[in-house]
């Protein structure tokens, strides 16, 4: 699916969907347009070499997909690759989308497979708003990337969300699947900071205006996304030291926890030591021994049994081991 957005100084925006004739809008004196394809047959995506002229491999790998963040610069136009995080509640974690965007002197196209709710947002409000695009394809880019980066908002309170459980199950009785969840969300947060390092860099270049394309007026806006970007590397960073120290206070957890264990069962073979004595003495087989013949023998073995055992529960409650 293919819809333009076209702002022409004379005749104002409009909006047109389907394979149009790109090459004369694109030409046409005062005029900037901004073709959106949306998962685009072969029919529609021929229209990238045919009537903007872009390169053949720049073209394949569009339709390839699955590209790093990056961005090039050519005679006439920039190619730029942007990924947005979206988080999968139904246990996949983080996943990424790709966008990839070919910006020229008046004209600006994107290629997308994957719905891209914030491209709808600003499709209205160009059309509420001509300034949007009129003032050329260097501030639509800047529109369209500023509001894929606050489009990281949501994968970041999603993560907020699972970082308040996690805290609830470490600070009290964490389960097993605990530990589970915190490698889990720390490979996520790993791969949003691989997501957000190399579209920061991209977005410095871009705020340098080191293209003719880029003005030195639109690189103040790029610097502005790129202070986003930052922020959210920052934040991602303090929710990698978080879950470390989750991972600190799980393992202290469950230290305490073997080592209360191992304090029962330590106290219990302490208990049964002098026990296992005192029968194996009376257990040996033989003709004489001491005590053998005593009438009440057996409930004195008892007896002391039950002193013992009584002796040192009182001694490791005294200790403070109980």
């Amino acid at each position: 699916m293919i819809r333009t957005v076209h702002y022409s100084r004379d005749s104002g925006i409009s909006q047109l969907s389907g394979i149009s004739n790109f090459s004369e809008l694109a030409s046409s004196d005062g005029s900037v347009i901004w073709v959106d394809m949306d998962r685009p047959t072969d029919e529609e995506a021929y229209c990238l070499t045919h009537d903007f002229k872009f390169h053949p491999l720049l073209v394949e790998d569009v339709i390839a997909e699955a590209h790093a963040p990056k961005i090039d610069e050519f005679e006439d136009y920039l190619f730029v690759v942007f990924h947005t995080p979206y988080y999968d509640h139904e246990g996949e974690g983080l996943g990424t989308k790709e966008i990839d965007l070919f910006m020229g002197k008046n004209y600006l196209v994107s290629i997308r497979y994957q719905d891209f709710p914030p491209l709808d947002e600003i499709v209205k409000r160009c059309m509420r708003d001509e300034r949007v695009i009129s003032r050329g394809p260097e501030f639509l880019l800047y529109t369209i990337l500023d509001y894929l980066v606050d489009d990281y908002d949501q994968s970041l309170k999603a993560i907020e969300n699972i970082i308040r459980q996690l805290e609830k199950e470490v600070f009290g009785d964490p389960p097993k699947e605990t530990l589970r969840k915190i490698f889990d969300l720390r490979e996520d947060i790993v791969e949003l900071k691989q997501i957000v390092a190399p579209q920061r860099a991209m977005l410095a270049r871009l705020s340098r205006h080191t293209s003719e394309l880029i003005s030195e007026k639109a690189g103040i806006y790029f610097r502005d996304v790129y202070d986003h970007l930052s922020r959210i590397d920052d934040l991602a960073d303090s929710y990698r030291e978080l879950l470390s120290t989750f991972l600190e206070v799980y393992f202290s957890t469950l230290s305490q926890r073997t080592n209360e264990v191992m304090k029962v069962l330590t106290i219990i073979a302490t208990i049964f030591l002098p026990l296992t004595f005192l029968v194996g003495v009376y257990g040996m087989n033989f003709q004489f021994m001491p005590e053998l013949t005593l009438k009440y023998g057996y409930f004195g073995v008892w007896f002391c049994a039950a002193v013992i055992v009584a002796g040192l529960l009182f001694f490791f409650k005294h200790k403070g081991w109980l």
